[in-house]
């Protein structure tokens, strides 16, 4: 029953500390550093990851085919867990992690989008 009650508040308490991290966080230096996690996350994770996939069989492997490399290819451009920022509090890291948080999040609307349309065509 405890592990319930903590289970249960957890999303929302991960959130309030991602919330308040943000707050008064000055971005001014931080833009480019996040965009390049952004575009790792979202842009080149997803395409090593096709990459990976279509290899398989040149190393004498079975082949990944249909929905299961599409799962994996999806599986690789959502965006960041929300446990990372969490993560970062110990190195002192929160509120880039944040902020980087928060583009993938935002952007990930736009290459999710892009690659289910790849992959239903």
């Amino acid at each position: 029953r405890t592990i319930n009650l903590f289970s249960a508040a957890s999303g929302g308490l991960a959130l309030f500390i991602i919330g308040g991290t943000l707050v008064g966080l000055k971005i001014k230096g931080l833009r480019r550093l996040v965009a390049m996690i952004t575009a790792g996350k979202l842009l080149l994770h997803p395409l090593a990851v096709f990459g990976a996939v279509m290899l398989l069989p040149l190393l004498g492997l079975p082949a990944v085919t249909g929905d299961l490399r599409a799962a994996a290819v999806l599986s690789a451009a959502m965006p960041m867990l929300g446990i990372y920022p969490i993560l970062a509090q110990r190195h002192g890291l929160e509120g880039f992690t944040a902020a980087a948080l928060l583009a993938t999040t935002a952007a990930s609307f736009f290459t999710l989008s892009a690659i289910l349309w790849m992959v239903k065509g």
